[in-house]
């Protein structure tokens, strides 16, 4: 009886002030539980990073100590942030969000300028230009502000998460910065002129939407949470029936980025392209990808971008790719793939583009996958609908396989080996009919993330073709969205699984291990596009550089 009173008396105040001691507990607590019952790379996060998200006494006792919502609503971030995973989040139910009216980002370790919008912040306001470096706000360094709010933009390795971190720098969304509704009206930004000149200016915070102040504004009644993915009930009748079940392990894409990094997820490439450039598609709704060809050398280049892939029609933008490899298998001698500042999207597309750059039988990625009881469910419906509707037995049987491997992990309650997540149920692809066949490169960047991170990692480990750029962001598994609380309706993110290629990896910063979590691709060759330079010169040097690898790679054969 006073178990049950309590629980009335916390369900009912919730709807009038801060949240109370006993529901910030709760909150956590159910927290901590979508975590432990479904994240997948627990075992790699203690290896790797030396966190045990089943710990949970140093957890509480911050919770207790929290004086307001503001304060609770951070700690749970901690708690997510200390995963150093691009894929787990946590966002609240909040409107707000300030701006200074421009962007920086990490150029040679220096947040400079590379973005203003000079139709609400004119020189005659901001006198400042393109490639100026922001050196404090408000008093306080930048590298100091960059080091306290990294938490909020934790990206799987050190460099990713700094530069997502200074793009929030001018731009605070509450959603995910809980302290954002606190800031003042304005903020002192001292900058660093290309001359070397220091210039202080005093700008607005832009604000839009309600600033939330504490979290017990809704009731809920008991029992009322529906703490469970959100995406299961995705449908997509581009895959056959018989994958329908298994869609959100598809889903391996971030979060927009687009206000905090310049590009991110664009069709539009981040350098300018070669002089001589020849259009052939302009990106767009309708074209999706942006492609063409240049000479260098007396060599014809093919290029196509392609910036994320989670495209408006999977099946149509499948056959764009398909034309354009048929052109460029016709009247090129190499092909320039730029996958920098890809957020990802479906595995799916992923290995369809894929198959058409691969002239022969591949690995693709694995996913090592927490194996739940729902997901054994859904592994056993996917054989049963595969075999309703006549599928070829060698599918069903590599189907079967799979459901098999998730349901013994499921009673042994940890992850499964490396499955398979297409339509075949295997982990060796063939080409498609039409493949490019000549020599290729892969441009990848740190913010090359997730399915940016699964498309290089395949092709290097096919000896298909050069990985050139800078280390991916590591973001290697597939995520799914949860209502993670009760009283303050905070959604979290959640990685289900780890991608598995085909050899380990090792690296000084990481256990040997084949996952693409944390670890990333590692490029073949490495040019830095993050250099004042390429800034202020549309990425000329970066251009060249990559040119020329593709041109030694032409000369030197198939």
């Amino acid at each position: 009886m006073r178990h049950t009173l309590l629980l009335l008396l916390l369900f009912t105040c919730s709807g009038f002030a801060a949240l109370t001691r006993e529901q910030k507990l709760m909150d956590f607590n159910v927290l901590a539980q979508t975590y432990a019952a479904n994240y997948g790379p627990y075992h790699w996060k203690l290896q790797a990073v030396k966190f045990n998200l089943m710990d949970l006494k140093p957890w509480l006792a911050k919770v207790e100590a929290t004086r307001n919502d503001i304060e609770f609503m951070e700690v749970l971030l901690d708690y997510v942030a200390d995963l150093d995973d691009a894929h787990a989040s946590i966002s609240f139910p909040a409107t707000f969000q300030a701006t200074l009216r421009f962007g920086v980002d990490l150029y040679e370790g220096k947040a400079l300028i590379d973005r203003i919008n000079r139709v609400t912040l004119p020189v005659a306001r901001f006198g400042a230009q393109i490639g100026d470096e922001l050196i404090s706000i408000d008093g306080k360094p930048v590298m100091t502000l960059i080091a306290e709010m990294r938490k909020y933009s934790m990206a799987a390795n050190p460099r990713s998460t700094n530069r997502l971190t200074a793009g929030l720098l001018t731009f605070r969304p509450q959603q995910f910065i809980p302290s954002a509704g606190l800031l003042g009206d304005t903020a002192e930004v001292e900058i660093k002129r290309a001359n070397g000149d220091i210039e202080k200016f005093t700008l607005p915070w832009v604000k839009t939407g309600t600033p939330m102040a504490d979290l017990g504004l809704v009731p809920v009644a008991s029992g009322g949470n529906k703490a469970g993915p959100k995406a299961l009930a995705m449908e997509d009748d581009s895959i056959p029936a018989y994958m329908q079940p298994l869609l959100p392990l598809l889903n391996v894409r971030l979060p927009q980025r687009d206000q905090v990094v310049l590009n991110y997820g664009s069709p539009v490439p981040i350098f300018g392209l070669p002089a001589g450039f020849r259009l052939r598609l302009a990106g767009g709704a309708s074209e999706f990808f942006v492609s063409g060809t240049y000479v260098s050398e007396g060599k014809t280049i093919g290029f196509i971008r392609i910036p994320s892939f989670e495209p408006p029609s999977s099946g149509q933008m499948t056959q764009i790719f398909e034309r354009e490899i048929a052109f460029f298998q016709d009247n090129t001698d190499g092909l320039v793939i730029d996958d920098m500042r890809n957020p990802g999207g479906r595995a799916d597309f992923i290995e369809a583009l894929l198959q058409r750059v691969i002239p022969s039988p591949f690995r693709t990625l694995g996913f090592e996958i927490r194996a739940t009881t729902s997901w054994a469910q859904r592994f056993a419906q996917s054989v049963a609908i595969a075999r309703q509707i006549g599928a070829e037995q060698w599918i069903i049987n590599l189907l079967e396989a799979n459901y098999k491997d998730v349901l013994q992990a499921n009673r042994e309650g940890g992850r499964t080996g490396p499955v398979s997540l297409n339509s075949t149920g295997s982990l060796i692809l063939q080409p498609a009919a039409i493949v490019y066949r000549k020599p290729l490169i892969v441009l990848v960047d740190e913010t090359s993330s997730s399915g940016g991170d699964f498309f290089p990692a395949v092709i290097q480990d096919a000896g298909r073709g050069k990985i050139v750029g800078w280390r991916t962001m590591g973001a290697g598994g597939n995520v799914v969205p949860y209502d993670a609380t009760l009283f303050s309706q905070a959604s979290a993110a959640v990685t289900q699984s780890l991608m598995v290629r085909r050899e380990p990896i090792v690296t000084a910063e990481y256990p040997t291990a084949p996952y693409v979590e944390n670890i990333g691709v590692r490029p073949d060759v490495e040019i830095d596009y993050m250099t004042r330079d390429n800034l202020m010169n549309r990425g000329a040097a970066f251009v060249a550089a990559f040119t020329k690898v593709i041109v030694e790679r032409i000369a030197a054969g198939n």
